[in-house]
C-alpha cells in the first residue's frame, strides 16, 4: 500500500525533521519527498513557524500499524502525545497519514491549504511559493541500518522533489565520505 503523509515540527525543526527523514528512510524504505518549507501555524496559537513537507512512502504494514509506528517516533523525538491539547500545542515532530492507495498517485487527494502548493509540485503540475528551506539528511548505510560515525553520507533535500533511497540508474554508489579524517580534511575511499 501507498500513503501520502505529511511532516510537520515547529520546536528544533531543522533537527527534527532531518532526523525523521532518515528514520523513515532507513526503516521504511525509499521515499518520494516533497519540497520542504517554512509555514505559520495553523489552528493554534505559536510565534515558532513550522517545517513541513509531504512524502509518498510504500508499506506493507496497514495504516493503524504504519501510524502507530509514526506516533512511536513522534515520541521518541520528544512529543508529548498523552497531552489531550497536543494537536495545539508546538511539537518537535508530527507526522500524518493524509491518503492511501494502491496505485501510489495522490495527485488528487486532498490536503490542508497549506499542503496544496506541495503536493501539486510533487506531481509536476505547479510550484512552491512559501520559502523552501534547505536540510541534510543523513543517508543509511548499504545494509539500510543508520550507523553514526561510520562513513556518513547526506543528502541536500528540501529545494524540490525527489526520491531519496532509490539506487542511481547506472549501478554505482555513492563513495562513502568519512568525517574523522582530521582537521580540514575529509577521506574519500575508492571504490
Amino acid at each position: 500500500m501507498f500513503y501520502l503523509c505529511s511532516i510537520g515540527s515547529n520546536i528544533d525543526p531543522h533537527i527534527h525533521v532531518s532526523r525523521a527523514l532518515a528514520e523513515l528512510l532507513a526503516n521504511v524504505g525509499p521515499l518520494r519527498l516533497s519540497s520542504v518549507i517554512r509555514t505559520k501555524p495553523v489552528g493554534m496559537h505559536s510565534c515558532h513557524d513550522f517545517l513541513n513537507c509531504l512524502l509518498v512512502v510504500e508499506s506493507p504494514l496497514d495504516a493503524a500499524s504504519l501510524k502507530q509506528y509514526f506516533v512511536a517516533l513522534e515520541v521518541a523525538h520528544g512529543r508529548d502525545r498523552s497531552d489531550p491539547l497536543c494537536k495545539v500545542h508546538d511539537r518537535p515532530l508530527d507526522i500524518d497519514i493524509l491518503a492511501s492507495n494502491r496505485s501510489g498517485d495522490f495527485a488528487s487527494a486532498e490536503v490542508d491549504s497549506y499542503l496544496a502548493e506541495l503536493l501539486t509540485e510533487l506531481y509536476g503540475h505547479g510550484e512552491v511559493h512559501d520559502p523552501k528551506v534547505v536540510l541534510q539528511v543523513t543517508l543509511p548505510a548499504p545494509s539500510g541500518k543508520l550507523k553514526p560515525g561510520k562513513g556518513l553520507l547526506t543528502r541536500q533535500v528540501g529545494l524540490g522533489p525527489l526520491v531519496l533511497g532509490k539506487s542511481s540508474e547506472s549501478g554505482q554508489r555513492a563513495p562513502a565520505i568519512y568525517l574523522d579524517a582530521g582537521p580540514r580534511h575529509i577521506t574519500v575511499p575508492h571504490q
